[in-house]
């Protein structure tokens, strides 16, 4: 249940047969299921436990009184989702699954036992942590100053490498839940911009998008724009 997780950290913190164990049972009894476009919780929500997602995709947002969405972080399989908020009473933001989710809800307590008890568990949470924010950091730069096509492009670059790191990419091609209207509330655009960019890359021959499958067709060419 937990190999995206143990393959991306072995990628850069690996650890040993007692800690995979140890988070192995950590997971026991505590998997759970959600629908697609369900939330898990809503801004304003008391602080719940934390979530390491097994299967399927989920992001977190913000909704805005107009009815629209900025999608602020996404959540694929070996992502740990509520990490950094331990020192909250509420939750300053919405969740909610993009795809059918499975995912272990774990006791914040627990998983902070599990990591004094194995260090390397815990440097490997921290690791990880420092990695998801690198990336927001990336969605900030890319929000602020790419343009519409170089923010697109930026977006399935990164759904390429993080599923491939999780060890469920194959080659350039991927799965992607998102539809059009996702990736434009990832990325401040609006449904037509998507479709519009998404048509210039296709006619330039960077990817293919069919039945929620991507495939890059030209990588480099990609990571230029």
């Amino acid at each position: 249940m937990l190999n995206p997780l143990f393959t991306k950290l072995d990628c850069k913190m690996p650890l040993g047969q007692e800690e995979r164990a140890a988070l192995a049972g950590l997971v026991q009894s505590k998997a759970r299921r959600l629908p697609a476009r369900q939330d898990l919780y809503v801004e304003g929500d008391a602080i719940s436990p934390i979530r390491i997602i097994l299967d399927g995709w989920a992001c977190r947002y913000d909704q805005f009184a107009d009815g629209r969405r900025q999608i602020v972080e996404l959540f694929l399989p070996g992502d740990i989702l509520g990490q950094d908020c331990q020192f909250v009473e509420r939750q300053d933001h919405s969740a909610c699954s993009i795809s059918a989710l499975s995912y272990a809800l774990i006791p914040r307590s627990e998983l902070d036992a599990v990591a004094r008890q194995f260090p390397a568990i815990g440097q490997a949470l921290l690791w990880d942590s420092s990695v998801t924010a690198a990336i927001h950091r990336q969605w900030i730069r890319s929000l602020g100053r790419l343009s519409a096509t170089q923010r697109i492009a930026h977006l399935f670059w990164e759904l390429l490498y993080r599923p491939a790191r999780a060890g469920l990419a194959r080659g350039s091609t991927f799965h992607m839940p998102m539809g059009q209207r996702d990736l434009g509330d990832a990325r401040g655009l609006s449904t037509v911009q998507v479709n519009r960019t998404v048509q210039l890359l296709r006619s330039a021959g960077l990817l293919e998008w069919r039945r929620r499958v991507v495939e890059i067709s030209d990588l480099p060419r990609l990571s230029r724009i």
